[in-house]
């Protein structure tokens, strides 16, 4: 069935036809919506800075207590903490032994959401591309805390438009699959300059087949952010008219709206983003903040940011801020 064919909240749609657009979408809140003018009730879209991490970047560390208090200042419940053990598997960063590394941090990264279980869930990072990375989703899905595999195309090196990507990327899909693990995907390749509506194709066609049992969260609005590029939109186009269509492997597919509103964001760009979140559906559509480092605000600051910049109402503001992804519902 075609969810996008039924009215959606805000627009009139009666609650049990909106009830039965959630429930087949499979990404709605399951309490009433956050109190927009506070911020999300879940993070969905957040990193830490290890000390490991921290002289990559060049900033200093941020753990599970220093995220904390910016979610107790945003008033977000919960968090979903995506491990950036990719990021020493980026063969441009020249580091020794590399997958060893993306281990220790995914090690970390279960230590730390392991200090308030009840607040934090964690996604193991790893480069698809590497000889370990299936046995190190394997393994870092074990570890306590950790529930789900966040992939990087941009620091990985993925591109879609190469077939041994695709092949490998299939095996990496189908392998969260079979063990029950969301998946969060930043999909802009490297550079950002061959990318757009062929690469969304291709990850519709390839790799959505591969994981239908479990949640696929696009990041960013299928782009990189901070701000909406022409790029991530064509390629965010791409989704929606699958949607439009009732592209059944869109069912388990959501969006986080992390970063795509920056302080810089024009009228046109904001008016742009808040067309898209309506054409997606606001009850597929989640909220983070990424890292604040780089010119990307705090929890707090970014969803003040993105409800400045984003004409949404008031009504389709709380209930993206209520919106909790299916991996966080109890029994999902």
């Amino acid at each position: 069935m075609d969810v996008s064919a039924i009215k959606r909240p805000g627009f009139g749609a009666r609650p049990a036809l909106i009830a039965l657009a959630c429930f087949l979408a499979g990404a709605c809140a399951t309490r009433p919506s956050a109190d927009a003018a506070r911020g999300p009730a879940i993070a969905h879209h957040q990193h830490l800075i290890s000390p490991d991490f921290s002289p990559i970047v060049g900033q200093p560390p941020i753990d599970a207590a220093a995220l904390l208090r910016m979610m107790d200042d945003a008033g977000s419940r919960r968090g979903v903490v995506l491990s950036v053990g990719y990021s020493f598997a980026d063969e441009r960063k020249g580091l020794s032994e590399p997958e060893a590394r993306v281990r220790q941090e995914n090690d970390w990264t279960s230590a730390q959401v392991m200090t308030a279980p009840r607040r934090l869930v964690g996604f193991c990072g790893v480069n698809p591309l590497t000889p370990g990375a299936l046995a190190e989703i394997e393994r870092c899905n074990r570890l306590p805390g950790m529930r789900g595999v966040k992939l990087h195309f941009g620091n990985s090196g993925v591109s879609l438009r190469d077939p041994a990507h695709v092949s490998r990327m299939r095996e990496v899909f189908a392998l969260a699959n079979r063990l029950g693990a969301p998946i969060a995907a930043h999909l802009r390749s490297r550079g950002g300059g061959s990318y757009g509506a062929e690469d969304a194709a291709l990850f519709i066609e390839h790799l959505l087949p591969q994981a239908p049992d479990v949640t696929v969260q696009i990041a960013h609005l299928a782009g990189a952010g901070p701000g909406h590029s022409p790029q991530a939109d064509a390629a965010l186009a791409t989704y929606i008219e699958a949607i439009r269509k009732g592209d059944s492997r869109m069912r388990r597919v959501i969006f986080d709206a992390t970063t795509v509103a920056a302080p810089s964001s024009s009228a046109e760009e904001g008016a742009l983003i808040a067309r898209r979140i309506r054409e997606i559906g606001v009850e597929r559509v989640v909220f983070g903040s990424d890292l604040p480092i780089g010119g990307n605000p705090s929890l707090a600051e970014g969803w003040k940011v993105f409800r400045a910049k984003v004409p949404l109402t008031d009504a389709e503001l709380s209930r993206i801020a209520g919106n909790v992804a299916p991996y966080l519902r109890r029994g999902a």
